[in-house]
């Protein structure tokens, strides 16, 4: 990814995490996945031998750190990583003494010291980064017998089957004819009846007609998606701001800036979608892990749940017979 690129990834991910969402599937299917997911590391953490210390990647608002603190407390200390600005409001740091947090930090690059970590572990995060230089790195600072454990996007899975519906909905609700650039058209018109000041009447008729076909249409899209959650949102947020009243200004700059989160959310929904794993791709990695660590085993599942599958689970571990 290029420097610009990566900036915007950066920027796009501290905006999403100062939400204080604590995963990174804020979509139809966001709330659905826990259960499976929450399951796999709930059995993984429960056999870990303590005390240990564990690194999570791309840790986002830092679930997993959560997660060992309530299971372990002080048996467990967690060092979480993210290339995002990232700063969870369930961190209290006189509570959880054990968990650190290390924002603007590339897996690719980890400040940390040789065969440091007992476990390594990811979710949803490992998959965004170059693969063969933060294997490299999971390599260095794992200690001899660590277990590498990730959960990752699955290129057939219902997250992914929403999110590529989803950027559709972001085409449609961003481009020329969506429902932003509408509500833009109609603002001033509004904000001048209010106001009582004279308008041209066929101007003012042609914004407003436009802004209804756009809600009429919006409303026939949310009727025929199987994942009509953003569009519900996005007509709800923008109708509010059209309706609310105030100064012109002041009302485009609210439309603007909800047009540039919506701008952000695409951006991470493609992130996913780009980044989600197939089989060979998965196989890849147990490949460049059995390299730089020989005699690990790799454990493979599809993690589901009635919607369908969810992600990967993979946990690499080296049998206590060779070591």
């Amino acid at each position: 990814m290029s420097e610009s690129g990566d900036t915007a990834r950066q920027q796009a991910w501290t905006a999403y995490w100062s939400s204080g969402r604590l995963h990174s599937c804020a979509s139809s299917a966001g709330d659905n996945y826990t259960g499976a997911i929450a399951a796999f590391w709930r059995d993984l953490f429960g056999r870990i031998e303590l005390p240990a210390r564990v690194l999570d990647l791309a840790t986002g608002n830092g679930p997993l750190p959560l997660l060992l603190s309530e299971l372990h407390g002080a048996g467990v200390e967690v060092d979480a990583v993210d290339l995002a600005t990232v700063a969870p409001a369930w961190y209290d740091r006189a509570r959880h003494r054990s968990v650190r947090f290390h924002p603007g930090v590339r897996m690719e690059a980890l400040p940390f010291a040789d065969a440091t970590f007992d476990c390594i572990v990811s979710q949803f995060g490992f998959e965004y980064g170059d693969v063969e230089a933060a294997v490299a790195e999971c390599s260095r600072v794992a200690r001899p017998v660590a277990r590498i454990a990730f959960v990752m996007h699955h290129a057939d899975s219902v997250l992914v089957r929403v999110g590529r519906e989803e950027l559709k909905h972001h085409a449609r609700l961003l481009g020329e004819g969506g429902l932003i650039a509408a509500a833009r058209g109609v603002v001033p018109w509004i904000a001048k009846v209010r106001a009582g000041e004279a308008v041209d009447a066929a101007d003012a008729a042609h914004a407003r007609a436009r802004y209804n076909a756009a809600m009429q249409e919006l409303g026939s899209a949310i009727a025929n998606s199987s994942a009509p959650d953003l569009l519900l949102e996005v007509r709800e947020a923008i109708h509010g701001m059209v309706t609310v009243g105030g100064e012109v200004q002041s009302m485009l700059g609210a439309i603007d800036a909800y047009a540039s989160d919506l701008e952000r959310a695409r951006l991470r929904t493609a992130e996913m979608i780009a980044h989600a794993q197939d089989a060979s791709q998965v196989e890849r990695l147990a490949v460049l892990l059995a390299a730089a660590r020989p005699g690990l085993v790799m454990e493979c599942d599809e993690l589901r749940q009635a919607e369908g599958v969810l992600a990967w689970s993979l946990v690499f571990w080296l049998p206590v017979s060779i070591v």
